[in-house]
């Protein structure tokens, strides 16, 4: 890295390492776009480079021109990268590295040069100094401290920038959602979208882990979540299952590593027919509840998302009504909802069943309220609550 003096650094938003030759053409074109402030080093002599981890945001590594017999320096440069908790991008495919637990690392695929950016962006959030140059001073630990919340405040204020801004509300639905991070960040994401006149897609995903590695992966499902395609004048409303399929298949391709699994469940409500299309994937299960009945889960298949591309999963309809409403959750909220009994089965617990009848905004902010208010209060886990209600 370049340091202009002693106590002078310079800071990058990504640097590329790379085996023989210039940054290619795709990379550039995003660098140029985004005005991101870039160096480059070469792959054969970095790790014999003098190195100052705060002066990195992103590590981007292009394996393109890296042969067999270079592996092991590969190995080395990405575990080196991932002690100094430098989120890393590989950039192109390769199998039958020892990684270990390398938590910081991404493996996006040759076509997919646009998924380093929104990786740069919220890595560098909380990553890149307030002020450029920075003076530091290596003893000024409470200030260090100070500029490292500050910078995950605002990675959290990045990540609610890919939140939707609006719901769906009509006459006949009612929306709404609570979002509580554990930490700064989430590793939860979420959207709820319409289609078309007649159709609503909404979903949950929930990262393995929470904080900056788990925030990181739910960039990626974000953009690799597809509801909808449009072809010319046309377009193909995707249902459940191709939807959760496809992001299985995304995430194996990718070959992401570190905070790679994922859970998610996705509905598809026709809102003409008030029909209600589900599927899940390793998500804790739906819950339905019926006017004047006790609430019920909807438990359709499905393994964890990113772990086998032979996964199979399920795909369940059912028949809203007037008064019905639905509940999606992360697993954060699992303590505040069930309570396991001697023999492990799930029983709803008597605080939910109080609320449960309560319409979806008020049942949604009583949740909140008893969260956050609640004696010895503890939120080790991402919460994120979703509910629907046919008005």
């Amino acid at each position: 890295m370049a340091k202009s003096n002693k106590n002078t650094v310079l800071f990058f938003d990504a640097l590329f390492i790379c085996a023989g030759g210039s940054i290619k053409p795709d990379f550039q074109k995003i660098l140029d776009t985004e005005n991101f402030n870039w160096k480059k080093t070469d792959f054969d002599f970095f790790l014999e480079t003098e190195f100052y981890p705060e002066t990195i945001g992103t590590a981007i590594i292009d394996t393109e021109y890296i042969q067999p017999d270079q592996h092991n320096r590969l190995v080395e440069i990405i575990k080196l990268l991932d002690r100094a908790k430098i989120p890393t991008i590989v950039y192109g495919d390769f199998e039958n590295l020892d990684l270990g637990h390398c938590k910081m690392l991404n493996v996006i695929g040759k076509t997919s040069a646009r998924q380093i950016i929104p990786v740069i962006k919220i890595s560098n959030v909380y990553r890149k100094p307030k002020f450029q140059p920075l003076i530091v001073d290596v003893t000024q630990k409470e200030y260090h401290a100070e500029q490292l919340e500050h910078q995950l405040k605002m990675a959290g204020l990045v990540q609610r920038d890919f939140l939707p801004r609006t719901l769906p509300n009509s006459d006949k639905l009612k929306w709404a959602i609570s979002f509580m991070p554990a930490d700064w960040v989430s590793g939860d994401i979420y959207d709820v979208a319409r289609l078309d006149e007649n159709h609503i897609g909404f979903y949950m995903a929930d990262a393995v882990g929470h904080s900056i590695p788990a925030a990181l992966l739910t960039m990626f499902l974000k953009h690799a979540v597809q509801m909808r395609q449009t072809l010319g004048n046309k377009y193909k409303i995707f249902s459940p299952l191709e939807v959760i399929s496809t992001l299985n298949k995304r995430m194996i391709e990718q070959n992401l590593s570190g905070c790679q699994f994922t859970t998610s469940c996705y509905c598809l409500l026709n809102t003409q027919t008030l029909q209600l299309t589900l599927c899940r994937a390793g998500h804790p299960y739906p819950i339905f509840i019926q006017k004047n009945k006790q609430p019920r889960l909807l438990q359709t298949k499905g393994s964890l998302l990113g772990i086998f591309d032979s996964a199979q999963f399920e795909q369940e309809t059912i028949q809203l009504a007037v008064g019905d409403k639905l509940l999606i959750y992360s697993d954060g909220a699992e303590p505040f909802i069930n309570t396991t009994n001697n023999n492990a089965s799930f029983d709803f617990n008597k605080w939910f069943l109080e609320i449960a009848n309560l319409p979806a905004d008020t049942l949604v902010s009583e949740f909140e309220t008893v969260i956050k208010q609640g004696k010895n209060y503890l939120q080790p886990d991402d919460i994120t609550l979703i509910a629907l209600e046919i008005l």
